[in-house]
């Protein structure tokens, strides 16, 4: 049987192998580095999954701002880590910005 990751989706589920389910999300801290799974031992680095930062807040006052949590997902095992990354959801329409122009013949 061969790594998870060295297999294609036909034989992984021919050979027996099971998807590795989800497990709780553990926070984590990163030292000098995180490329090897603190669980299983996997050595080659993490999937990454998005989580709405705000979807089960009960806080009256919703921010207008929708934030999201950076998990990171073990390929091998399925364990999953947060290490406190947050990023915006991108807002494409608000990219442009308009200012008026500035003739040089008036400077």
């Amino acid at each position: 049987m061969g790594n998870l990751n060295t297999l294609t989706k036909t034989n992984y589920f021919n050979e027996g192998f099971t998807m590795p389910s989800l497990g709780e999300i553990k926070i984590i801290k990163i030292e000098d580095e995180l490329r090897i799974c603190p669980d299983c031992g996997y050595e080659y680095g993490f999937h990454t999954s998005l989580i709405n930062a705000n979807a089960n807040k009960d806080d009256p006052v919703k921010s207008t701002r929708q934030l999201y949590r950076v998990i990171l997902i073990c390929p091998e095992c399925g364990a999953r880590y947060d290490v406190g990354w947050k990023i915006p959801a991108a807002e494409w329409g608000n990219r442009i910005v308009k200012t008026p122009a500035l003739h040089l013949s008036r400077l």
